[in-house]
């Protein structure tokens, strides 16, 4: 799955992070994700935005709240998500690339939000994609 543009404002400082971005494909990233955290679910089209400059890639599940076991009985929604990313340009190799955390953000019935990162992933071409899940040592 690749991401589409959303609010981008192009300039010479970030055309060649934003063409960058349009060829990361999501679906091994999402298909870790899913794996590491045992949950079924699909996810919403990626979005590429630009803020003062700045490109990122966002993107979210469906909610999941359902799949949380004991924590459906008190979860409103759950989400699986980007929560920090950006698209980057390595100073030593001047190699175009892509860092997430990918984040589980749950609202309590009763009011109430919070998440925590699930799995860290990096994206450069030479490499494809690299995770970290939450817990490894």
């Amino acid at each position: 799955m690749m991401a589409t543009m959303k609010n981008v404002t192009i300039d010479e400082n970030n055309e060649a992070l934003v063409a960058f971005a349009q060829t990361i494909d999501f679906a091994e990233l999402f298909n870790h994700t899913k794996a590491h955290t045992k949950v079924e679910c699909e996810f919403h089209q990626p979005e590429i935005t630009t803020t003062r400059g700045n490109v990122h890639i966002g993107f979210m599940s469906h909610d999941i709240a359902a799949q949380t076991g004991a924590f459906a009985a008190i979860l409103e929604r759950c989400y699986l998500g980007s929560f920090s990313n950006y698209v980057f340009k390595d100073k030593e190799t001047g190699e175009l690339g892509y860092w997430v955390t990918v984040n589980i953000r749950y609202e309590h019935k009763d009011g109430g939000s919070n998440g925590m990162d699930v799995v860290t992933g990096w994206y450069k071409e030479s490499t494809g994609w690299i995770f970290k899940n939450a817990g490894q040592r």
